[in-house]
């Protein structure tokens, strides 16, 4: 137990002598008693004592690495001490660091009479700094080429170098490792890529990378540019083509002027495809134009001819008289680029004349003369002994690889005048009674003539009273009013003369007289109301030509009365002569004459001639298509096949017959198909007889079968019965039926025709009602104001108003109505001088038909 506390005594005591500070300076950072800054850097070293008592501590200082005492305590100076506030200790500051303050400071001081001090080292580095490393480089390929990485640090570092994070690169015979870069022997375009520059600091362990982007760039090469044509106002195009890396910019030049293309009007130059466009192409712009293509790696220049083209113009063409049998030219001028040929065409012919002379006329000789700095040609025609086919115009044409110009130019031939192919236009010239003749005399010369007309050889003057001349030329007119002498019935000399000579021709005037009696008159075909005249025109003879014919007719009722009241036609000469709407079972009486100028001709009778009775009507005429074939060289008009276009329709189309005195009321169609057997047609599957409206001259057959021949029968109806049936073979084409076939019931043509007539009664009786409304007129009011005044009509003592007399139709006698010209009153009668034109006229009711006659009123079959 003694020796238990001895034990424990002794490590009292051994503490406590430890427990004792030795007194010592302690510098701050301290790092090993090193201090690495970094150039350019701050740092403060803070010096403090460890002591017991801190009140003793005197004379606390740093001293620089030479010994001197740092005293400064400026802030403004690179080093300078500080104290720290109220505790022992001192500071001792670098605002930027420099490689002259490296070394070991001391910081010293002292403790009651003991002398304290500790020290530090101060080392100062560099940074890696990348002095010279561009991040994008640009070698040019074929040459050699330093990728620029220089690095500069304290201590030196050492740079590695790899390419697109490959191994690393070594001194070659294509790689050369140097202090400033990287040297590559005979760039190459695979060189492209991303070169990395490693610096490494080994004693401080620093390390810095620098990626470098190289680009190999190739200098511009222009491929061959041909030259360019264009016609002058059009738009120039062309293009330099070039290679490089980068893509070359372009730029354009016009040569003869240096100008830059890029900034002048009507020029467009795009700089990165290196297009040149001109627009609106002018003279000017005929020239060299240079092409310079250029990027990093260098320049390259070419040049292009633009040839411009300009279309030939005619600027000078005049025309030309010359008399006849005379020699002349005439001249055309043209410029254009290239220089144009030039020619002459008359325009009434198609080919052009040749240069030299021509062989189809040695007379007329081509001849060419050109300029050709100035582009321009002249182009003469020259032709001998001129006639008066020369005459006309003459085409100028100017024609290069730009185009073709025209321009038309007259030689005019002068010659005496001439009846030579006007003798035709004088005629015969005719007067009558009071009608004066007009004699005409149309010559040809040039200049024009002055003409004069000549009496029996003497020249007519205005004083002639009997004679009148209208114009003097180049047409004259001389109107003669002979009146009945027949002195003045002769041959009239016309002379027309101008500067070159005159001619005469004889016009003569002759008395014109009425037509002579009609050869003949013959009934070509009857009907029960219509009759076909042939009429045969009288001979030949020395008068005006026919223009008419006119027929005066009367039934037999009326035979004894004056001709000049009966019914007349006229028919112009050379039409049919048809006279319809006669009556049927009707003899009728005829005179006929022929009228000219003059008048009317003698009155000639015709045979008289009986109406038929009423008929059943003709037989309709079918239209035969252009497109038929005949049967088996059959020559009658019924064994004719009409071939359809159609394979499933055919349109059936007929002419109007002749009723024979009763109205057609409707068609009758009936069509079968029909067979060919031993040379016979025979019927089969045929239709029933359809009905077709009278308003309608066509009907078109449908469902047919393809490649089909059918029959169709045609008859015309009246009251009276049917026509003899009109026949047709039509043949289908082949094909086959349409495969849509519409179900819905067609819409009719009555039913279309009812549809109108209702919409227009509901039109009619919406306009009536609005009129009852403003202007209380119309149906309606008449009808309101008839049904108040009934009661004036039941008791006429109730006033003064009077009964109407009953109206005829009470009589239950058919309405008078608006008839068309009845067969007798077709035509005004012809009326002698003095007539009033008074008629007494008569009705007639046959049971079916009103018809009003002129005469005397008689009773039979009188509806009023």
């Amino acid at each position: 137990m003694v020796c238990w506390e001895l034990f424990l005594g002794f490590v009292v005591a051994l503490t406590a002598v430890c427990a004792q500070t030795h007194p010592s300076l302690e510098i701050q950072p301290n790092n090993g008693g090193v201090n690495s800054v970094q150039i350019g850097a701050s740092i403060a070293l803070t010096c403090k004592p460890n002591v017991d008592d801190p009140k003793l501590i005197s004379q606390l200082e740093w001293r620089d690495p030479i010994n001197r005492r740092i005293e400064n305590t400026n802030r403004a100076n690179p080093i300078y001490v500080q104290s720290i506030g109220d505790d022992p200790g001192l500071v001792l500051i670098f605002q930027r660091i420099t490689t002259n303050h490296a070394g070991n400071y001391t910081c010293a001081a002292n403790y009651a009479s003991e002398e304290l001090r500790a020290t530090v080292m101060v080392r100062t580095y560099l940074d890696i700094t990348f002095v010279d490393a561009p991040e994008s480089q640009f070698p040019r390929a074929g040459r050699d080429y330093l990728v620029k990485c220089k690095v500069q640090g304290d201590p030196t570092p050492i740079v590695d170098w790899n390419k697109d994070g490959g191994s690393m690169i070594v001194t070659s015979d294509r790689y050369v490792v140097q202090n400033e870069g990287l040297l590559i022997k005979n760039v190459k375009e695979s060189d492209d890529g991303v070169y990395k520059c490693t610096a490494v600091v080994v004693s401080t362990g620093q390390i810095k990378v620098k990626n470098i982007k190289v680009e190999v760039i190739i200098p511009p090469e222009i491929e061959q540019m041909t030259k360019v044509s264009v016609i002058e106002g059009e738009t120039a195009w062309t293009k330099c083509v070039a290679t490089g890396k980068p893509p070359p910019t372009y730029t354009w030049i016009k040569q003869g002027t240096s100008q830059d293309l890029s900034k002048t009007d009507r020029f467009d130059v795009k700089k990165n495809t290196g297009d040149l466009i001109i627009t609106r192409v002018e003279f000017n712009d005929d020239d060299i134009y240079k092409c310079i293509a250029e990027n990093q790696a260098g320049r390259v220049e070419s040049t292009v001819k633009i040839d411009v083209m300009v279309k030939p113009k005619i600027y000078e063409l005049l025309n030309v008289t010359a008399p006849v049998n005379s020699d002349t030219k005439i001249m055309c001028k043209a410029k254009g680029r290239p220089k144009p040929n030039i020619t002459f065409r008359k325009l009434s012919t198609k080919e052009p004349l040749r240069i030299g002379q021509q062989p189809h006329d040695r007379r007329i000789i081509l001849e060419q003369q050109c300029i050709d700095t100035k582009g321009e040609c002249f182009g003469i025609l020259d032709i001998t002994k001129l006639n008066r086919s020369d005459d006309g115009l003459y085409e100028c044409i100017a024609e290069n690889s730009a185009g073709t110009s025209y321009k038309n130019g007259h030689i005019t031939v002068e010659f005496p005048p001439t009846f030579e192919r006007t003798k035709a236009l004088h005629k015969i010239a005719w007067a009558w009674n009071n009608h004066p003749g007009n004699l005409t005399c149309i010559p040809e010369a040039i200049p024009n003539a002055t003409i004069i007309w000549k009496f029996n050889n003497r020249p007519i003057t205005p004083d002639m009273l009997r004679f009148k001349q209208e114009g003097n030329g180049p047409i004259s007119h001389l109107i003669v009013n002979s009146g009945t002498e027949h002195t003045f019935f002769t041959k009239y000399e016309c002379v027309a003369t101008n500067k070159l000579g005159s001619d005469s021709i004889w016009v003569e005037l002759k008395e014109a007289r009425v037509p002579e009696v009609i050869t003949q008159i013959k009934a070509q075909s009857i009907t029960a109301t219509t009759i076909k005249f042939d009429i045969q025109p009288p001979p030949y003879f020395d008068t005006l030509p026919i223009r008419s014919f006119t027929v005066r007719y009367r039934g037999e009722r009326y035979m004894g009365q004056n001709w000049e009241l009966s019914a007349n036609h006229t028919w112009s000469y050379r039409a049919p002569y048809i006279l319809e709407n006669l009556i049927p079972e009707t003899t009728y009486q005829f005179q006929f004459a022929a009228k000219n100028d003059v008048g009317y001709g003698p009155w000639r009778n015709a045979p008289q001639i009986t109406m038929p009775r009423r008929s059943e009507p003709a037989e309709p005429k079918i239209h035969v298509p252009s497109h038929s074939i005949p049967d088996d060289n059959s020559s009658n008009r019924q064994d004719v096949i009409a071939v359809s276009p159609y394979a499933d329709h055919f349109e059936l189309r007929w002419q109007v017959p002749n009723d024979n005195g009763d109205p057609i009321d409707y068609y009758l169609i009936r069509y079968c198909m029909v067979q060919k057997v031993n040379g016979e047609w025979r019927d089969n599957e045929c239709s029933e007889e359809i009905k077709q409206s009278v308003q309608y001259a066509s009907y078109e057959l449908n469902k047919l079968k393809p490649d089909t021949v059918y029959k169709i029968e045609l008859r015309a109806h009246n009251t009276i019965g049917s026509s003899s049936p009109a026949q047709i073979r039509v043949k289908t084409a082949r094909g086959i039926d349409p495969a849509v076939v519409n179900n819905e019931p067609p819409v009719t043509n009555l039913a279309i025709i009812g549809l109108v007539v209702v919409a227009v009664i509901l039109v009619l009786i919406l306009v009536d009602l609005i009129c009852f409304c403003v202007n209380r007129a119309g149906i309606l009011a008449f009808i309101c104001d008839r049904n108040k005044s009934k009661h004036h009509e039941e008791d006429p003592k109730l006033g003064s108003y009077k009964a109407a007399p009953a109206h005829p139709n009470s009589l239950n006698l058919p309405l008078p109505v608006k008839l068309a010209p009845s067969p007798m009153e077709e035509r005004e009668p012809l009326k002698p001088d003095g007539m009033n034109g008074e008629r007494n006229m008569s009705v007639e009711f046959d049971g079916k038909h009103v018809y009003s006659k002129s005469g005397e009123i008689i009773g039979k079959h009188s509806a009023v």
